[in-house]
């Protein structure tokens, strides 16, 4: 089935990009099979339309039957797991879950002979490139396990797009942020530079910036933020662009952004006019391995999906925050 109707398998389809690519689809008109695990993600955020079970998508033999049982037609990979201190401190289980899991849910895959695959990848495989704005034809590069286990991954999907029988894409995020109606930032740690703020705005403890001395107009370095809402519309758009010719194999790496630096100044500044709050910005050294500047060329987004963002400009992504 090629058009809206057909069932999505969603890994990680309980946690923060899960859940809100979830909600997307079944606007879309598409059927919604949830697996999770529930060891980030959270019950209550699964729309009430979308089916669940729970389990590891590291179960083949599992993963296999339920492809068969529910009839899914395509399968979207978000499940993974994502804090990059932890991944430094426990590379092993980074590449357990991240990586051979990930491969036992591709052999289930192949082995039901499904052929359209969507991989929620990173920005973390480029590490720290000297060039203004990072296109997917850059080589990857990356300086943590974390971002290793996206590489490795996404080499594995390649080979088995290019060995026939698949058609894949691997979407590459930038800094995801905000909310949806539903679905908002809950990680534990929390680790993304919004809801820290925020927390800092709200709770007047200190925000520590690390390195304001960066060769950026301000001095701090600049990322590219881009909205929960565009991240989901883009998992949408790419696994219908993965269904509608899924006979033909193939794979395309795609970066998803806003396509815009935003300093860290910049999204202090943002956070302080919506809260009407002054934040405690306490500057400390660089970080060792932080680039001065990751910002996305999203010109391939829109030439092969369609896609380009629409809420992903950073003060509307802390208002979502706030309401």
């Amino acid at each position: 089935m090629t058009e809206p109707g057909a069932t999505i398998l969603l890994t990680g389809g309980a946690g923060y990009v899960g859940a809100a690519t979830a909600d997307a689809l079944l606007a879309a008109g598409y059927q919604v099979v949830v697996l999770d695990d529930f060891s980030t993600g959270h019950v209550d955020t699964i729309p009430n339309a979308a089916s669940f079970r729970t389990g590891s998508y590291g179960d083949s033999n599992r993963v296999e039957q339920l492809l068969h049982t529910a009839r899914i037609n395509a399968v979207i990979h978000c499940g993974a797991k994502s804090i990059v201190s932890e991944s430094a401190e426990q590379p092993e289980l980074y590449f357990s879950v991240n990586v051979q899991a990930s491969l036992n849910l591709l052999e289930a895959v192949r082995n039901a002979g499904i052929n359209a695959f969507v991989f929620s990848s990173s920005a973390a495989v480029y590490g720290a490139q000297p060039a203004l704005n990072l296109s997917e034809d850059l080589p990857p590069d990356p300086i943590n396990p974390y971002g290793a286990t996206k590489v490795a991954f996404e080499l594995a999907l390649r080979s088995y797009a290019e060995g026939g029988g698949l058609r894949a894409v691997a979407l590459r995020y930038f800094n995801v942020a905000g909310s949806t109606e539903r679905i908002s930032e809950r990680h534990n740690p929390e680790t993304h530079l919004v809801p820290r703020l925020l927390h800092a705005a709200q709770s007047g403890e200190p925000f520590e910036l690390y390195g304001a001395d960066y060769t950026t107009p301000d001095g701090s370095a600049l990322r590219d933020y881009v909205h929960i809402s565009d991240v989901a519309a883009a998992n949408v758009a790419a696994v219908k662009h993965a269904l509608k010719d899924s006979t033909k194999p193939g794979y395309a790496a795609i970066n998803i952004g806003s396509g815009v630096g935003t300093s860290v100044k910049e999204a202090i500044s943002a956070v302080e006019r919506s809260t009407k709050r002054i934040i405690n910005v306490q500057i400390k050294p660089r970080r060792a391995g932080d680039p001065p500047r990751l910002v996305a060329d999203i010109s391939r987004a829109a030439s092969l999906l369609g896609w380009k963002p629409r809420q992903s400009e950073i003060t509307r992504i802390v208002r979502s925050l706030l309401a």
